[in-house]
C-alpha cells in the first residue's frame, strides 16, 4: 500500500571518483497517515549534525523534535556513545544510527563541558517528505527477501498518465530521501514542472530498506538487481505512461543504466558524468587530472601514478585484496592513502572492495550495443571527477554502431560533476564542498536540456 504525502501551501574526503550528490533534507513533517500492518518500521531520525574526531561527534546543530533532541542533546555537546557503541568516526555513527528504527529502545552518552551525561529513550520516526511543488508517494518493492523503500515524486493533480523517469544515482550509500535540495532536488523539480514522474528506489540496506545486505557490503550485481526492480516498479505504476519511460544514470548510475536498459524498451536513456572503459583504465586518467589540482607537481603525479598502476594491476588483474596489498612495503603507504585501507575493514571508497573489482569486469561495450533506445550521453567540460570526454563519445559510437542514429553526444563546457556551473576544473575542485556555491550555481540550462531531449522522444 502506498503512502501519499503532499503539501500545497508555500513551504518550502566525498570520494573523488564517481560520486553521488551530498544534499540536505528539505523541510518535512509527519502528516499522521496511518501505518499499515506488516509495513517494516521506518528508520529513526537522529536529527544531529556535526563533525567527527577520535573524541566523538561534536554537535553543530540539532533538529527540533528529533530523537536526540528529545534525549537532551544540544549544540556544543560531544556524542561519545550511541546505544553502547563508541563514536570514534563518521562510519561508527552512521552504522549504528542506521540500525535504529522507530520505537527501538536506545541510549546516548554525551559530554557537556566536563560532565558526561547518559540518557535513554526510543527512536523517533523520520518525518515523511513534503514539497510544495510536487506530490510525494512512499511505497515498497523488493529484491528477494530485501524490502526496498521507493519514493515517487509526481506533479499535483494528475488527470492523465505521464511519462516517468527512473533516477539511478552514483555509487555511494546515501538515501533517496536526501534528494530534496541541491542539484538532484533542482533537477527533479525541473522534471516535475515539465510534466514527468520521477521514480527513486533505495539501495540495499539504505533508508527504510529492511532485511537487506548493508549497502557497504553489497556487490555490484545487487545494485543492478535493485535498479532493475526499480524499473519494473516504474512500469507497474497506474499513473505513468508505459510508452514513455526513461532512465537517468548519473556518475556510477551511468554504468548501471545500460545494464538495466538492455533488458527493457525504455523510451530513452540519459547518462551524465560516467565511464565506458574498464574502471582500472579510467582511474589512472582520473588521478592524472586530480592530483595536480590537489597540489602535487606533475612530476610527483607521474611518479605516484606509476606506483598506483602497479597496485591497480595487482588489485584488478589478480584480484588481490587491499589487506594483501597492504602487506607489501612498496605499496603500504599508497594503499592506505589512495585506497583508504583500514585494518579489519572491507570498505574502500564507500563500498566493499570487491564492488570495484566487479565493476572493472563489466563489458560496457556489449551492454551499450544491446541498448535499443534513444541515448543522450552528456559530458561536462568542468567535471574533474568523470574527467574524460572519450567515455561519452565511445558510448555514442557504440550505440550507433548497432542502432544507427539512436545516440547523441553533448558537451556542456561549464558543467561540473555535481550539476553546478563552473568555468573549469580548478573552479570545480575549489567549490566541490562549498554548499552555498552549489546552491546558487545549479546548471539550470543543463536540466532544461534534458527536458527538451526527453520531450523530443515522447510518443503521443
Amino acid at each position: 500500500m502506498a503512502f501519499v504525502f503532499s503539501c500545497q501551501t508555500q513551504c518550502m574526503k566525498p570520494l573523488r571518483i564517481l560520486c553521488l550528490l551530498f544534499i540536505c533534507l528539505v523541510s518535512i513533517s509527519w502528516q499522521g497517515r496511518e501505518k499499515k500492518i506488516g509495513d517494516p518500521p521506518r528508520k529513526a531520525w537522529m536529527g544531529v549534525y556535526g563533525s567527527f574526531s577520535a573524541r566523538g561527534m561534536k554537535v553543530d546543530s540539532v533538529a527540533n523534535y528529533s530523537t536526540l533532541y528529545d534525549m537532551g542533546v544540544m549544540p556544543g555537546d560531544t556524542i561519545l556513545k550511541l546505544s553502547g557503541v563508541a563514536i570514534a568516526d563518521v562510519d561508527a555513527y552512521n552504522d549504528k544510527a542506521a540500525e535504529i528504527r522507530t520505537n527501538d529502545p536506545m541510549s546516548v552518552v554525551y559530554k557537556r563541558g566536563n560532565k558526561e551525561v547518559e540518557r535513554k529513550g526510543i527512536g523517533k520516526m523520520r518525518p515523511f517528505e513534503q514539497n510544495p511543488l510536487m506530490e510525494v508517494v512512499y511505497d515498497w518493492t523488493s529484491v528477494g527477501e530485501c524490502s526496498l523503500r521507493t519514493v515517487v515524486r509526481k506533479p499535483f493533480g494528475m488527470s492523465n498518465t505521464l511519462p516517468a523517469i527512473l533516477l539511478i544515482p552514483g555509487y555511494n550509500c546515501g538515501s533517496v530521501e536526501n534528494y530534496n535540495q541541491g542539484g538532484y532536488g533542482k533537477l527533479i523539480e525541473t522534471w516535475i514542472q515539465a510534466g514527468f514522474v520521477v521514480v527513486t528506489i533505495e539501495k540495499s540496506g539504505v533508508g527504510d530498506s529492511y532485511g537487506c545486505v548493508p549497502c557497504k557490503e553489497a556487490d555490484l550485481s545487487l545494485d543492478i538487481k535493485v535498479f532493475d526492480a526499480g524499473y519494473k516498479y516504474m512500469e507497474s505504476l497506474r499513473y505513468v505512461d508505459k510508452r514513455n519511460l526513461f532512465i537517468w544514470g548519473h556518475s556510477m548510475g551511468g554504468i548501471i543504466a545500460p545494464l538495466v536498459a538492455q533488458n527493457y524498451k525504455p523510451r530513452g536513456v540519459i547518462v551524465y558524468a560516467t565511464v565506458y572503459r574498464p574502471w582500472s583504465e579510467f582511474l589512472l586518467e582520473m588521478h592524472r587530472i586530480q592530483w595536480p589540482l590537489e597540489g602535487k607537481t606533475y612530476a610527483e603525479t607521474e611518479d605516484r601514478l606509476r606506483l598506483m598502476q602497479k597496485v591497480y594491476y595487482e588489485f584488478f588483474r589478480y584480484k588481490r585484496s587491499p589487506r594483501q596489498l597492504y602487506q607489501s612495503a612498496e605499496f603500504r603507504d599508497i594503499v592506505a592513502s589512495e585506497m583508504e585501507y583500514k585494518p579489519g575493514k572491507n570498505e574502500m571508497w564507500g563500498r566493499h572492495w570487491r564492488f570495484w573489482q566487479q565493476l572493472d569486469s563489466v563489458d560496457l561495450a556489449r551492454s551499450w550495443e544491446a541498448v535499443n533506445a534513444p541515448v543522450l550521453s552528456i559530458f561536462g567540460g568542468a567535471d574533474h571527477v568523470a574527467c574524460s570526454e572519450l567515455e561519452h563519445k565511445l558510448i555514442v559510437n557504440t550505440v550507433n554502431s548497432t542502432h544507427p542514429g539512436k545516440a547523441t553526444h553533448l558537451n556542456i563546457p561549464d558543467l561540473d560533476h555535481l550539476l553546478t556551473i563552473n568555468p573549469n576544473h580548478d573552479s570545480a575542485h575549489k567549490n566541490f564542498m562549498n554548499a552555498a556555491y552549489k546552491k546558487d550555481h545549479f546548471h539550470q540550462a543543463f536540466a532544461d536540456t534534458t527536458v527538451w531531449w526527453m520531450k523530443e522522444q515522447v510518443v503521443h
